[in-house]
């Protein structure tokens, strides 16, 4: 059967609804630019591997997207093909790689570390050094792992409302869909020393009975004033998000941190630690008040960060949204699709 010729092969890796969110996003916007678009993924579920090792993970999941490209090359001849994640490269063959492109947020040399990830190390320098484009979502590209390649930054999307109210609920928000990454027992001991009156900590991205098991595991307790509101849609965490006096954030390690970006977006002040990782939000966070962001990861610390956050007054708080909305602005849909059509497409050959 004849192939058919495409602009651009996107191979998505689709093991997370952030990546199948941020792939539809892509191919949408290339269609708009008039380019054609066949995308390439799998069954994978990661999910369903994490008890394992993290590198028997990485690795199936390298396999299966390397299956899913051979089935799409079988029916298709792309021009250039765009991989999103390092390890969608990861098992490909040299000649897929020279003519694509790679869109990722953190690499495995950053947030796989250790011996035990040794093998995910290797294959990523190799792959690396074999694709014709870098396209690392963090705007700051001079990262040593990738500065000696071609490399041009494309920005994950952040939804930038038109307006934000300028009134505010005492709410305090957080996002806990890996209670352990996201440090769920840390705001919760945080939230319980700053003991903030009439106020409710709102916790998204989990259900009730899973985060309070964490909690107890954790030996953290479930605080006074928590809420636990599930897993919302991209609407109603907006318009929680619009309302929210404040935004918590504890991470142990942030990848990229597109939840702390759409808070800014919403003018929300941002409370955190100094979490490690590609975490974007960070210094735009320590630009706009350097007291929200806590000196360590420990709760106390955290729980100062955000008495300060809720403290402060009105026109320092309309202020702070401003600034917010002006700060997250390179992420806005419109400069993403910019990029795209004047950066991204021109390094792919298209």
């Amino acid at each position: 059967m004849p192939r058919t010729t495409v602009d651009v092969l996107l191979v998505s890796p689709g093991t997370t609804a952030g990546w199948r969110r941020l792939d539809a996003h892509a191919a949408a916007a290339l269609r708009d630019l008039g380019l054609s678009v066949a995308v390439a993924s799998s069954e994978f579920r990661i999910a369903r591997h994490l008890r394992r090792t993290m590198q028997l993970t990485d690795l199936a999941e390298a396999a299966a997207m390397r299956r899913a490209t051979t089935r799409a090359l079988h029916r298709h001849r792309p021009r250039a093909i765009l991989f999103s994640g390092v390890q969608s490269t990861m098992l490909q063959p040299r000649s897929r790689l020279a003519n694509a492109g790679v869109r990722f947020d953190a690499l495995t040399i950053t947030n796989r570390p250790g011996r035990a990830n040794a093998l995910q190390h290797l294959l990523e320098r190799r792959a690396l050094r074999r694709v014709g484009v870098l396209l690392p979502a963090g705007l700051d590209t001079t990262t040593p792992a990738i500065r000696e390649r071609p490399t041009v930054a494309w920005p994950f999307p952040v939804d930038i409302p038109a307006a934000v109210p300028a009134g505010r609920e005492p709410v305090v928000l957080c996002y806990a869909g890996n209670p352990d990454k996201k440090g769920l027992d840390v705001i919760a001991q945080a939230w319980s020393i700053a003991a903030p009156a009439d106020r409710r900590l709102v916790v998204t991205g989990i259900d009730p009975e899973r985060g309070r098991a964490y909690l107890r595991q954790r030996g953290a307790g479930e605080p006074a004033g928590i809420e636990w509101a599930g897993n919302l849609d991209a609407d109603r965490h907006g318009a929680l998000l619009s309302r929210a006096e404040a935004y918590m954030s504890a991470s142990r390690f942030e990848d990229y941190g597109i939840a702390q970006l759409e808070a800014l977006a919403h003018g929300t002040p941002l409370v955190t630690t100094p979490s490690a990782g590609g975490y974007e939000a960070l210094p735009l966070a320590r630009e706009l008040e350097p007291a929200f962001v806590a000196r360590d990861e420990r709760p106390e610390a955290l729980a100062r960060a955000l008495r300060a956050a809720l403290e402060m007054p009105a026109a320092a708080r309309a202020a702070y949204s401003e600034r917010a909305r002006l700060l997250v602005a390179p992420y806005s849909d419109a400069e993403v699709r910019r990029r795209l059509e004047q950066d991204v497409l021109p390094a792919l050959g298209l």
